[in-house]
């Protein structure tokens, strides 16, 4: 990889527990892997992970599943050094007050190839003076856009499922403004449903107890009502009522369970791999896309910026009334059984210059909320 030598650099093969690791104490452990950069990993990793890893290797926690279960894979200790010098270097950066500055976010790196990079959306020229070119060895790449607003229609997706188990991917929302269903999320072992705050509108908390429904071949259903709106992240949660249950199914998805979600780095280790993410909503349908950037922050929409951001994929396959769908990818392990979410997708660009989908990523509510997209109990459904 280009510049590597260049870095300073953590020491973050198993090299830096000499031949100790394995008998140190679990908080000895969890500090000394705090220190290599791990980050929120070192919790999850134990003296196994660390053994497996090959002298150039380090373990990776690039999902979980059920019950909060790590799933680790192993990655090139200069490719994990060079992700953290990005993620470091984003948080230094800070531009959310920058005037002109709309948005920021991770690129990472390819295995063998280019090196991370931050990509930092700007609507003028002038504000090009403000960003630097470096922040420290990480490169800053400028994207300039404008503010006209595109987008495409679609036609409504015909939703047809019956019974009290509500999967996600179709049509839900209040009695005026509509958006699609996610998959039940999770508060330890209780499911709800969820879909984006915008739904319900700027703030989602004058909305609590409302009814919400799902819309299908027929007559609306009430399936809940709504407990609290999260606006900052963009996601509203909706009690379960009328003997309804949400189910950890997206329809029309194949496979269609999840089975788990993505980590911060699971996701840079999907955006090395090449691999795309995939959505199904209730107007565009089904559609894939290569995964852009992560870990990012977007001030173009609302009145706080948000951070945690995923971009992925093609504006022109996403319209209104797909926000609250997710985005996923076939589970690595066992991709003929289910798949792992990586996030909500909350809007598309509607500005010239960039082109993708985004949405907060699971891993940010999470780690913020507690709330995730499998249960904390096994079977749960």
């Amino acid at each position: 990889m280009e510049n590597q030598g260049d870095r300073e650099r953590r020491p973050a093969t198993r090299s830096t527990f000499g031949g100790r690791f394995r008998t140190m104490g679990r908080r000895r452990f969890v500090s000394t892997l705090l220190g290599a950069g791990f980050g929120s990993m070192a919790t999850l990793l134990t003296p196994d992970d660390v053994k497996a890893a090959g002298r150039n290797e380090v373990p990776l926690v690039y999902a979980h599943e059920n019950n909060l279960k790590p799933r680790t894979t192993m990655v090139s200790a200069d490719w994990f050094e060079d992700l953290r010098s990005a993620f470091d270097a984003h948080r230094r950066l800070n531009v959310a007050s920058t005037p002109g500055v709309v948005g920021s976010a991770v690129v990472p790196g390819e295995f063998g190839g280019r090196n991370a990079a931050l990509s930092v959306d700007v609507t003028g020229s002038e504000v090009g003076g403000a960003v630097p070119e470096h922040v420290g060895d990480v490169a800053v790449e400028l994207n300039r856009v404008g503010s006209t607003p595109s987008g495409a229609t679609r036609n409504d997706r015909s939703d047809s499922f019956g019974g009290k188990l509500v999967p996600g991917g179709v049509k839900c929302g209040s009695r005026d403004s509509a958006g699609t269903l996610a998959p039940a999320m999770y508060d330890g072992t209780s499911p709800f449903f969820a879909t984006s705050n915008h739904v319900f509108g700027g703030d989602a908390e004058q909305h609590s107890g409302e009814p919400f429904f799902v819309h299908g071949d027929g007559d609306p259903r009430k399936i809940g009502e709504v407990r609290r709106g999260y606006q900052l992240d963009d996601f509203v949660r909706i009690d379960p009522t009328g003997g309804f249950r949400p189910t950890n199914e997206i329809f029309g998805a194949s496979p269609s369970t999840v089975v788990g979600q993505f980590t911060r780095e699971g996701l840079a280790e999907l955006k090395a791999r090449g691999e795309k993410l995939e959505k199904v909503a209730f107007r565009s349908g089904h559609s894939d896309g290569q995964l852009h950037a992560i870990d990012g922050l977007t001030c173009a929409y609302g009145k706080v910026c948000k951070r945690g951001q995923l971009k992925w994929g093609s504006q022109s396959d996403f319209t209104d009334g797909d926000s609250g769908s997710v985005n996923y990818h076939t589970d690595p392990e066992n991709p003929e059984s289910g798949v792992l979410v990586g996030g909500f997708n909350n809007a598309r660009t509607w500005w010239p210059g960039e082109d993708y989908i985004w949405g907060t990523s699971a891993y940010r509510i999470t780690n913020h909320y507690g709330f995730t997209f499998s249960p904390l109990t096994a079977g749960s459904r």
